[in-house]
């Protein structure tokens, strides 16, 4: 399965490194999102992006709108995991907590990316300034973790990837897939990813997981129409960039509905 390139955190340096932390700060989680570690790949794809979003981002009003619409948005939920089926799969209460806190971040991160992504996309299609951004102190919660790694994509075993075939975003003809990092944390935890893909996978058939999906998306546009004209950008500077934010406009709120199902299916 080809995958989507990407700038690992550990790989970052100078200005890009500078922005990663500075995205990790300001949206209150303990790792970079896909959607940028893969702009980083592109000519001046990080740069521009947080040139035109930093600013929304530092006053805490994309962040704050963001999470507010994912929590309130209603779903169809999976079965919760009894704690019986999770120590048969070898999961002890230490990896519930891990399994906890992944979701938690990235609950925190997918509403932000979502929000970040529709609004610079208006960006590109020529929406400009046309209010100042209210200045205001605003501090980011602190970050759940730690957060246990990620597997590198060369280290999934093939019953892994064969798993995540099963839930992967589709790409372009015969380009390559966006593996959810989410799964990815759990690369170490087959038997458990088997359990979570089994029980998201009715919902992706029953159209249930859709749903959610066009309810957050709508909600996010309706948000991004008071934040758009607090922004400006220069062109960007790669034509990919435009191609990366349609591809996760549809991928990111579909992970906002996998992890809200996660967190609650995990909860007791």
């Amino acid at each position: 399965m080809a995958l989507l390139p990407e700038l690992a955190e550990s790989a970052a340096s100078g200005e890009k490194a500078r922005i990663y932390a500075e995205m990790r700060r300001l949206g209150a989680v303990p790792m970079v999102a896909l959607i940028f570690r893969h702009l980083a790949t592109l000519p001046g794809g990080l740069e521009w992006t947080w040139g035109a979003i930093g600013p929304a981002w530092k006053s805490g009003r994309l962040q704050e709108t963001a999470w507010k619409i994912a929590g309130e948005t209603p779903l169809d939920p999976i079965a919760a995991f009894p704690r019986e089926a999770l120590t048969a799969l070898g999961v002890d209460d230490a990896a519930i907590e891990e399994i906890r806190i992944v979701a938690r971040a990235y609950n925190l991160a997918n509403p932000v990316n979502l929000l970040t992504v529709t609004c610079l996309s208006r960006v590109l299609g020529g929406a400009k300034a046309s209010v100042a951004l209210d200045a205001c102190a605003w501090s980011p919660p602190v970050a759940p973790g730690p957060l246990v790694a990620m597997t590198a994509p060369a280290d999934l075993s093939p019953e892994v990837s064969a798993l995540l075939e099963l839930v992967a975003a589709p790409g372009s003809a015969n380009g390559p897939r966006v593996v959810q990092s989410l799964y990815r944390h759990f690369g170490h935890r087959p038997q458990f990813l088997a359990l979570l893909v089994t029980c998201l996978l009715p919902r992706f058939r029953d159209g249930s997981i859709d749903r959610g999906v066009a309810t957050i998306r709508a909600a996010m546009s309706r948000a991004a129409d008071a934040i758009v004209p607090t922004m400006d950008a220069p062109p960007a500077p790669d034509p990919g960039i435009g191609a990366a934010f349609e591809r996760f406009g549809f991928v990111i709120p579909q992970m906002i509905v996998v992890g809200r199902l996660l967190e609650e299916a995990i909860r007791n």
